[in-house]
């Protein structure tokens, strides 16, 4: 995978350099996005059976085409129940008849079994063949490369799209934006989206110093690559600048600035981002107002946004994956800390159910299905690894009026651990906890256990639990060998592994690991402060 990637890129660089200047050139305005969402709205039901069409049933690599066939289905049953119980419940006709992937099924950890008949997925395989291949990302992986992500510049401007109708609905549609995240595709997606409107982002500050040694070449080049064509479209997206979680002055410094001018800052990051330059402010007694926050990658919970408010900056919710981009905006009359509204044009939504047990996922396991036509992926019924509550009803909020009216709130992955917007698969942590650590410091795989804990300040704590009864040990080479062990997998893994190590974030404890009520010793725990959200 690594020298596909290698030739691969040069390929997607040159073609990214040269489509960029054309897509930012033209800036969308407010009417021109609140028109295309009403078309896409408007054409839900078409935009979904053509990609259904083009991406699976006149594509015979999809995994998909297999998991009809094994189901008896075909595209003109998918036809009738669209129109006859609309699209999600289609979607839930076919969850039921096993036509769904669950995240290892996806990422090919795992076969597709459906009955007598399996199949092994590969991703790859469920590119979207409507999509240019334009921008690299990568999710994490379990012990490879990770899955790649590659995205149309098309379907980024058509986030940009949900993108500036959220900022405005908060009346920010000028607000003088930047984004304070790792370096990779994620962060450049962000970019290029918000230099599809108003002006382009006035800051890009990387967590990570881009020229850290062992870090992909491939960052530094998509740097180069999109600073090149932002300057040729005449839309220059700024170099990134290092400010790292545990030293964030270089953003506090940017906000007094931009509040020096007049303007409102707004800055994209992660919840123990923004907790982290908020007590900044507070130990030094300024006030953040007018700053503004879209918060992601991480858990959001009503301890972080008290922190949040005591500065005097404001936060709402953003809900998205790589694989997927942008999922839901956050409602501005929240019934919880994280209430998003479903992005219903890009994408559609349903649980798994009671059913869901057959297929070893969690009742409120959200099952995703792709709608945009340049979407990098045709999702149907697909498992990201995460759950939530979700309910339709009116509320108040702008976002409502503009169609989205489907509200996910209390939102978990049930397959990743998370920390300072960064996150591991379930299956890499395991195998470090099961195999490495125990190799060579002893004791049984019950003896580690991974603890996420939530302070009282909002910020997140990773810790590292290993039983007393294993003898003393040096906590520094504790932490040391279990982020060189899970970096050693991945060229995404490496970047978390350098995310972690320069935020101080795991901690080694010396104690029992924490059982559950049915005495199960999990790999992972989470732990919230009393009378913080679950």
């Amino acid at each position: 995978m690594e020298r596909w990637l290698s030739f691969q890129n040069v390929r997607i660089g040159l073609r990214f350099l040269r489509d960029l200047p054309s897509c930012l050139r033209h800036p969308l305005r407010i009417g021109e996005a609140q028109s295309l969402l009403r078309s896409r709205l408007r054409h839900r039901d078409s935009n979904f059976l053509a990609i259904l069409r083009r991406g699976v049933f006149e594509n015979p690599a999809s995994p998909y085409l297999f998991l009809f066939r094994a189901a008896g289905c075909t595209l003109d049953d998918v036809r009738e129940l669209v129109e006859l119980e609309g699209i999600e419940g289609c979607l839930r006709r076919l969850f039921r008849a096993g036509i769904y992937l669950t995240v290892d099924e996806f990422k090919g950890r795992r076969p597709a079994v459906r009955g007598s008949q399996s199949l092994e997925v590969n991703p790859d395989a469920l590119r979207n063949p409507g999509s240019k291949l334009h921008l690299a990302a990568s999710s994490g992986g379990s012990r490879s490369t990770g899955t790649p992500v590659l995205f149309d510049l098309r379907f980024i401007r058509g986030c940009a799209v949900n993108a500036l109708l959220h900022l405005d609905a908060r009346g920010g549609a000028q607000w003088e934006k930047a984004t304070w995240e790792v370096p990779g595709g994620g962060s450049r997606f962000r970019l290029v989206k918000y230099a599809c409107f108003g002006a382009p982002p006035s800051r890009w500050f990387s967590q990570i110093d881009p020229s850290t040694p062992g870090l992909h070449p491939l960052y530094a080049w998509s740097m180069r690559a999109m600073r090149w064509g932002s300057l040729l479209a005449g839309v220059p997206i700024p170099p990134p600048v290092h400010a790292p979680l545990r030293d964030p002055e270089p953003v506090l410094e940017w906000v007094r600035e931009v509040r020096a001018l007049g303007r409102v800052p707004h800055i994209f990051t992660f919840p123990s981002s923004a907790a982290a330059l908020c007590r900044l402010a507070e130990s030094r007694r300024l006030s953040l107002d007018p700053l503004r926050f879209t918060l992601s990658g991480e858990p959001i919970t009503e301890a972080r946004l008290e922190v949040v408010r005591r500065a005097g900056a404001r936060a709402t919710a953003r809900y998205g994956s790589v694989e997927t981009g942008p999922i839901g905006y956050g409602c501005l009359t929240p019934t919880e800390p994280d209430d998003v509204h479903l992005l219903s044009d890009l994408h559609a939504l349903v649980q798994a159910g009671a059913d869901g047990a057959a297929a070893g996922l969690p009742e409120k396991g959200l099952l995703i299905t792709s709608l945009h036509p340049q979407s990098p992926f045709v999702f149907l019924n697909a498992s990201m690894g995460d759950e939530a509550e979700m309910e339709t009803r009116a509320c108040p909020c702008p976002l409502h009026s503009l169609g989205w009216t489907v509200h996910l709130r209390r939102i978990r992955s049930y397959e990743k651990l998370t920390g300072g917007g960064m996150n591991f698969a379930g299956t890499d942590v395991i195998a470090v906890l099961e195999e490495a650590l125990p190799g060579r410091f002893g004791g049984v795989p019950t003896d580690y256990q991974m603890l996420e804990e939530e302070t009282e300040t909002g910020q997140s704590v990773l810790r590292l639990l290993v039983h007393p009864r294993l003898g003393p040990m040096d906590p520094g080479e504790v932490v040391d060998f279990f982020l060189t062990s899970l970096g050693s997998g991945s060229t995404v893994n490496r970047l978390m592994e350098t995310m972690w190590r320069e935020s101080g974030l795991l901690r080694v404890e010396r104690r029992e690991p924490v059982a559950t009520k049915a005495g199960k010793i999990l790999h992972f725990h989470l732990m919230r402060k009393p009378g913080a959200d679950a």
